[in-house]
């Protein structure tokens, strides 16, 4: 009979020799998982028994990390702008630098529109619309992704955050299903920007566990930005935003695309390593 200190401690070991990244963490949270007990409880109560069962469950569990498979497709969670997001490999993970377009959107938002209307475009889990819905009630937003698959995902957050009445999700390609009108106050987009020549330097499990649609973007990592920007320019209202995520090394390339098509750069905000990460653009106030 396994205990839960016994179960934990066979864990990490595995996990340390194969090299896994925080091993004591991902033990707690996948036997956690497995129990349905927070990390404390895990930590606190080691004596308990561990049903059979729930071992096999914890091994599988261990071996398809040990494996590769992301932690956050294993327990189907991910924390991200202080919610909690339902993740299948169906959709890309939520990354904390994402959480900057969300934090500039709301902002924006807040300082220039009264019941604003958004678009994300290639929603993915909803991670980004659905934060924005559930921190400003007042806003109206739409959900666009080419995935079926994703915007199951995508529904199933904004049910779990109480924002589905006033997110609506489409599945298109780009901005296609909108006519070109003045429809949106703001337009996000976290796009896929990695170039395919990198496709052998990514992390096996985010090379091979997480959509690829969703991470590259032709042989420069710009296709993307270069349909996305003139379609949401045609979509936006006068003054109107248009917030993306960036690629490392691409906040050149894409101000350029964004002065071209005749958006305003307003503004390019760094990460926490210092790379370029959302550039926010606006509609000029004169085009009509």
């Amino acid at each position: 009979m396994h205990t839960v200190a016994s179960a934990r401690t066979w864990a990490v070991d595995e996990l340390k020799r194969a090299k896994v990244e925080n091993p004591s963490l991902t033990a707690d949270l996948l036997l956690g998982f497995i129990l349905n007990w927070d990390r404390v409880r895990i930590l606190s109560h080691g004596e308990h028994a561990v049903a059979d069962g729930a071992w096999v469950a914890f091994n599988e569990l261990i071996d398809r990390r040990i494996k590769g498979e992301p932690l956050q497709y294993l327990t189907g969670e991910r924390e991200f702008y202080n919610l909690s997001f339902r993740v299948t490999p169906d959709v890309l993970i939520p990354r904390p630098e994402t959480e900057l377009l969300v934090e500039k959107a709301i902002e924006l938002i807040r300082g220039s529109f009264s019941n604003a209307r958004f678009l994300d475009v290639g929603t993915g889990s909803g991670c980004i619309a659905v934060s924005v819905a559930h921190s400003v009630p007042s806003s109206r937003g739409w959900a666009v992704d080419i995935s079926a698959g994703a915007l199951r995902i995508a529904s199933a957050n904004s049910m779990r955050h109480d924002v589905s009445e006033r997110l609506q999700l489409v599945r298109a390609n780009l901005l296609d299903c909108f006519l070109p009108k003045h429809c949106f106050d703001l337009i996000l987009c976290n796009p896929p920007y990695i170039p395919l020549d990198d496709y052998g330097s990514l992390p096996f499990e985010v090379r091979d566990h997480e959509p690829q649609e969703a991470l590259f973007a032709g042989e420069s990592g710009l296709e993307i930005y270069h349909r996305l920007i003139p379609e949401g320019l045609s979509r936006l209202v006068p003054g109107g935003y248009l917030l993306v995520e960036l690629g490392a090394d691409q906040a050149d390339s894409v101000s350029k695309i964004f002065e071209d098509a005749g958006l305003s750069v307003e503004m390019i905000v760094d990460d926490l390593q210092g790379i370029p990460r959302c550039l926010v653009g606006r509609k000029l106030l004169r085009r009509l």
